[in-house]
């Protein structure tokens, strides 16, 4: 075999064990790069992916081919890298968990993908307001990357990379949200004086050691500021000051057109 081999059965011993199985969590519609750890295919190097029973793309003397299942399962899906042997799998769906198998030569490393249901987690904020967005996953450790993104992006909004820093870090080329954002410890991230703007679609992402990556959705709506309860208030002495006082010049007025017209008032007496 060539250096790809050896390199990859190094840093598999690294890691403590052969062939073990590594786990990835995500959403639907979100991809996948499924690594080998090579860095360069030599040219007599075979690499061959499986999903389940299936072989889904092989790389054979540099020559890259995509396979499928009989359902077309992975249709217009599968990018494989010619030069790592990494597959991506886009645009992913709920049927494309399960485990996926790449062989090079001898050694085989095995992944186990879960694809959750796309549905995001919804939150409102008026525009102005404070919102933070949080999460359910319980498990994040001293050593894991936590990041947030926007939307599309593939730059973190804000980040902790825990191996590094303990202090958050924030994408401070993106002026839609500077010196509004804040991460904690724990993941949640808070948006400060919220904007139109900030409405959209935010993906979290948590990468640890020896464990699945795991991403989290949160969508959410930022609604137009209304009349606020100061307003409210002002308008509501305002309206009533006005009936109280059109109520006196009626009542002062009908008395005046009594007095006139020598009509007795009975709670006074005759004039």
């Amino acid at each position: 075999m060539g250096n790809a081999y050896l390199m990859f059965l190094v840093l598999l011993s690294v890691e403590g064990v052969f062939g073990a199985e590594k786990t990835i969590e995500l959403t639907e519609g979100d991809s996948v790069k499924l690594e080998t750890c090579v860095t360069k295919i030599q040219k007599d190097d075979k690499v061959e992916w499986k999903f389940g029973p299936h072989v889904i793309a092989t790389i054979k003397e540099n020559n890259v081919l995509l396979s499928d299942t009989d359902n077309a399962l992975f249709k217009d899906k599968l990018h494989l890298d010619d030069q790592t042997g990494d597959l991506t799998i886009r645009n992913t769906r709920t049927k494309h968990s399960g485990h996926y198998e790449v062989k090079i030569g001898n050694i085989t490393q095995t992944f186990s993908v879960t694809v959750l249901d796309a549905i995001p987690k919804k939150v409102s904020v008026t525009e102005g307001g404070s919102v933070t967005l949080q999460h359910d996953i319980a498990d994040i450790e001293i050593y894991d990357v936590i990041e947030w993104m926007f939307e599309d992006g593939e730059t973190p909004i804000a980040q902790i990379n825990k191996k590094t820093s303990e202090k958050p870090s924030y994408d401070e080329t993106d002026e839609r949200f500077r010196d509004r954002l804040k991460l904690d410890q724990t993941g949640s991230l808070t948006i400060t004086n919220t904007r139109s703007t900030d409405a959209g679609l935010y993906k979290l992402k948590v990468t640890g050691q020896n464990k699945a990556v795991k991403y989290r959705k949160v969508r959410v709506t930022v609604s137009e500021s209304g009349v606020s309860t100061g307003v409210i208030v002002a308008i509501c002495v305002c309206v009533t000051t006005l009936i109280v006082l059109v109520v006196g010049i009626w009542c002062r007025k009908k008395q005046d057109e009594d007095k006139r017209n020598g009509v007795q008032d009975p709670l006074k007496g005759p004039y």
